[in-house]
């Protein structure tokens, strides 16, 4: 929580949603007064004496609750009643002005940092999906066996999924890789969350080196015909 004292009479404190997970406490419990919303609020003021020297001159309390986008609060109070109303919801603007623009450059940041993952897993991942299993052997049939491919093959639904990674692999040699994959099946979005659903919800037939694997039973069941 973070106090800022406006006046000798006046404070407020911003709650993000880590304190209301903190104390256990919702949004309903705050504005439906339940009495545990009602203890968090007292303990508030109470609090405010130790974090920013607040007085309370009468028992008057008057107070303000917004809440944030994130989940939080801003709570403004004040024992001056409500004459002092018009400076609490001036400074209350002001804070939600700076909250907001906090928020967003958060928001951006994060966007960035999502964007930087999604371009390191496009950079460094293919995830194919192949109509059958028959496909896919076809397909890691055409990788010379010098290449050493870390892969995974995956069954999910209908599809059968061959997660490729460039690990030590040129990115040449990743991309020649990738384009003959195209003539077996299709390409889709790499990403770690499309990775972890795979993991999660399919079912893992191989967990490493899938190409080297289905390349060696394709090939020589070929041979032997």
């Amino acid at each position: 929580m973070k106090y800022k004292k406006i006046n000798e009479a006046t404070v407020q404190c911003i709650i993000s949603e880590d304190d209301m997970t903190e104390y256990g406490l919702t949004l309903s419990d705050i504005f439906e007064r339940s009495e545990k919303g009602e203890e968090f609020l007292r303990d508030i003021i109470e609090r405010a004496h130790e974090e920013v020297g607040y007085q309370i001159n009468n028992g008057n309390i008057a107070m303000q609750i917004t809440p944030l986008k994130d989940k939080g609060l801003v709570v403004t109070f004040t024992d001056e009643g409500p004459a002092a109303f018009k400076e609490m919801l001036q400074h209350l603007k002001e804070v939600l002005q700076d909250v907001s623009a906090e928020l967003s450059h958060q928001d951006e940041a994060d966007r960035q940092a999502a964007d930087k993952r999604a371009q390191e897993y496009e950079e460094n991942y293919r995830i194919f999906v192949f109509a059958s299993m028959r496909q896919v052997m076809q397909y890691v049939a055409t990788i010379p066996s010098t290449y050493s491919v870390k892969s995974h093959l995956f069954k999910e639904g209908a599809g059968y999924y061959l997660v490729l990674e460039k690990n030590r692999l040129s990115y040449k040699t990743f991309n020649k890789i990738s384009a003959a994959a195209i003539e077996f099946g299709n390409l889709i979005a790499a990403s770690g969350e499309r990775l972890l659903y795979l993991q999660e919800h399919g079912e893992c037939l191989i967990q490493d080196r899938a190409v080297s694997k289905l390349r060696r039973i394709y090939l020589g069941g070929n041979n032997r015909k």
